[in-house]
C-alpha cells in the first residue's frame, strides 16, 4: 500500500497545490479520514472524475486503504464514453468536481472541500477479477474503451521498481498529465510518495489546458518554472512544445534532472534535439495491461533510439517479433471473464532487443497512437466518414501526430466543399476530442493500379500511407491550413 512508510518522513512535504501543502503526516491523516468515510458507504465501486488536485490523490489513496474499487475517469472522454464506463463498471458512487456532467447522480455529504460526492443508482453487477483495486480505462481504440483491471499490489510494485531504478530519495515531481493517466498515476504520484518525495499538482487552468488541448503553452512553461521540479513525465507532443520553447529562449529550471517521455514512439532525432536544448529526456515503454512502465532509459544506461532496459518487475520475451510480458501484469478485462488471470500479455508491439535495450518497430495491427499517447482505431473513424455516403474511399492517419487527418475521395462531382465541411463537422461531434479530424484533403481518386488494394477491393493501409506520405507531410506542415481552407 502506498504511504505505508510515511512515518519515516512525517514532516517532509508530500503534496503541493494551489490549496497549500501537506506533510506526510497530514496527508496520512487526510487519507485515513476519507477512508473511514468510504468504509461507511454501501458502495463498493467508485468513479473519480476531477481535475488534477491534492484531493484527487487523497481520494485515490483512501480507496486503496478502504478496499474500495476505484475507476478513474479520463477527462478527455466523450459523454458517451463516460456513460459506457459508468455502465460497464456498475458504478455506485461518483466523486467529481463536475457534478453537472452526471444527471443520474444525487449529491450527498463528503469530507472533501473541492470534490463532490454523488450517489448513483445502479442495478448491474459487473464481472471483475478478484483482487482488483483499480480499473483503468484505455483511451479507446474504438468508441467503447476497455477496462483494464489492476491490483493495488501490482501498482505499488511498479512504483517501487521505478524508485529503485532512479535511486532519487525525496524526488520533487510535478504532474503535467491527467492523474487518471495510469503512467502519471503510478510513476508521477505513487513512485514519489514511496520514496519520500514531493508531488506538485497543478490544475488544468494553471497548466494552460482547455479541455484536452494545451491552448496556452506559456502557462505551462510558467508553472514549470515556478514549481522547480526535479522530474516530469511527458507525452511526445508536450516534449515537442518544450523543445520549441527552449529554442525560443525559455530556460528550463536547473532543478530538472529527469524527464520521462512515453505514451507513443519518440524518434531518436527528437530525443537528440531535446538533449541539445538542455532537457534531460529519457524514453520508456509500457502499457496498461503491464501496469504501465516496463522499460526505461536512465542516466548512464541510455540509448536514445531505444525504449530502455527492463525495470525488472516483468519478464519480457520476444516471440515471433512480438513483445510478450509476464509477471506483474493486469488481472483481466472488465466483464470479460475469459480474459481473467492471464499468465502473459501479448503486447501487439513488434520489438527487438540488443544488449538489454529494447527497440520498438511498430504495431502488429493498424492502431494509431497519436503524439498525445491516445489510441485510435482508424477503421472506427473511417466507418463514420463513409456512413454519410459522400465518399467512396477514405484514409485516416495520425501516427505520432498531434491530431488525426483524413484523405477523402468524394463519391461524385456533386459533392461540394461546403457539403464536405458540413459533414466533417458532424462527424467530429460524434468523436471524442483526441480522435477528431483537424485537417483533411480531397483526392480525385486513389489509383487502382498503384498496388494499394487487395483482391476484394480493400485499401492496404500501410502501402497507402507510404504512397501518400509526401501529401501527408504537406497537410501536417506547421503552416498548413485547416481542412475547410484546403477545400476552398
Amino acid at each position: 500500500m502506498i504511504l505505508h512508510n510515511w512515518q519515516q518522513w512525517p514532516n517532509h512535504t508530500a503534496l503541493e497545490s494551489q490549496c497549500g501543502s501537506l506533510t506526510y503526516a497530514q496527508l496520512n491523516d487526510r487519507v485515513c479520514e476519507v477512508a473511514d468515510w468510504l468504509t461507511q458507504l454501501a458502495a463498493e465501486r467508485i468513479a473519480l472524475l476531477a481535475d488534477n488536485s491534492a484531493e484527487w490523490i487523497i481520494c485515490d489513496l483512501a480507496c486503496q486503504r478502504a478496499d474500495k474499487l476505484l475507476v478513474p475517469v479520463p477527462p478527455y472522454f466523450s459523454a458517451s464514453q463516460r456513460q459506457h464506463l459508468l455502465a460497464e463498471a456498475g458504478i455506485e458512487f461518483i466523486i467529481t468536481d463536475q457534478p453537472a456532467l452526471f444527471d443520474d447522480g444525487q449529491v450527498t455529504t463528503s469530507p472533501f472541500t473541492v470534490l463532490r460526492a454523488m450517489v448513483r443508482e445502479n442495478s448491474s453487477t459487473p464481472q471483475i477479477p478478484a483482487g482488483t483495486g483499480k480499473v483503468t480505462f484505455t483511451s479507446g481504440s474504438t468508441g467503447n474503451p476497455k477496462g483494464v483491471c489492476l491490483s493495488n499490489a501490482s501498482q505499488a510494485k511498479v512504483a517501487a521498481s521505478i524508485d529503485s531504478a532512479l535511486n532519487r530519495l525525496h524526488v520533487r515531481h510535478q504532474c503535467l498529465l491527467p492523474l487518471a493517466t495510469l503512467l502519471e498515476n503510478i510513476a508521477g504520484v505513487y513512485a514519489p510518495l514511496t520514496c519520500g518525495g514531493t508531488v506538485v499538482v497543478c490544475g488544468s487552468d494553471e497548466l494552460g489546458f482547455s479541455g484536452a488541448r494545451l491552448s496556452d503553452p506559456a502557462a505551462m512553461l510558467s508553472a514549470i518554472s515556478k514549481a522547480q521540479p526535479e522530474s516530469l513525465i511527458l507525452v511526445p507532443e508536450l516534449l515537442a512544445m518544450l523543445v520549441s520553447a527552449c529554442n525560443n529562449g525559455w530556460q528550463p529550471p536547473e532543478s530538472l534532472a529527469f524527464i520521462a517521455v512515453g505514451g507513443a514512439h519518440v524518434p531518436a532525432a527528437v530525443m537528440v534535439s531535446a538533449r541539445r536544448a538542455g532537457l534531460p529526456v529519457y524514453q520508456g515503454y509500457g502499457l496498461s495491461e503491464c501496469v504501465s512502465v516496463n522499460t526505461l532509459n536512465l542516466p548512464g544506461a541510455d540509448h536514445p533510439d531505444s525504449v530502455g532496459r527492463s525495470l525488472g518487475h516483468n519478464q519480457l520475451t520476444i516471440i515471433n517479433g512480438e513483445l510478450v510480458a509476464s509477471g506483474t501484469i493486469f488481472l483481466g478485462y472488465l466483464n470479460q471473464p475469459q480474459s481473467f488471470y492471464p499468465t502473459a500479455v501479448n503486447t501487439g508491439d513488434l520489438v527487438s532487443e540488443q544488449d538489454g535495450y529494447y527497440y520498438v518497430a511498430g504495431r502488429k495491427k493498424n492502431l494509431i497512437i497519436t503524439s498525445l499517447g491516445r489510441n485510435i482505431s482508424p477503421e472506427w473513424v473511417e466507418s463514420l466518414l463513409l456512413a454519410g455516403g459522400l465518399f467512396s474511399q477514405v484514409l485516416v492517419v495520425g501516427e505520432a501526430r498531434p491530431h488525426c487527418a483524413a484523405l477523402l475521395v468524394p463519391r461524385h462531382n456533386a459533392v461540394s466543399a461546403e457539403m464536405i465541411d458540413h459533414y466533417m463537422r458532424a462527424v467530429n461531434q460524434k468523436l471524442p476530442d483526441y480522435a477528431r479530424l483537424q485537417v483533411w484533403h480531397t483526392l480525385p481518386d486513389i489509383a487502382a493500379d498503384a498496388g494499394l488494394f487487395t483482391a476484394n477491393g480493400k485499401l492496404k493501409r500501410h502501402q497507402a500511407v507510404t504512397h501518400f506520405q509526401p501529401l501527408i507531410e504537406t497537410i501536417y506542415a506547421p503552416d498548413a491550413v485547416s481542412g475547410e481552407e484546403l477545400l476552398a
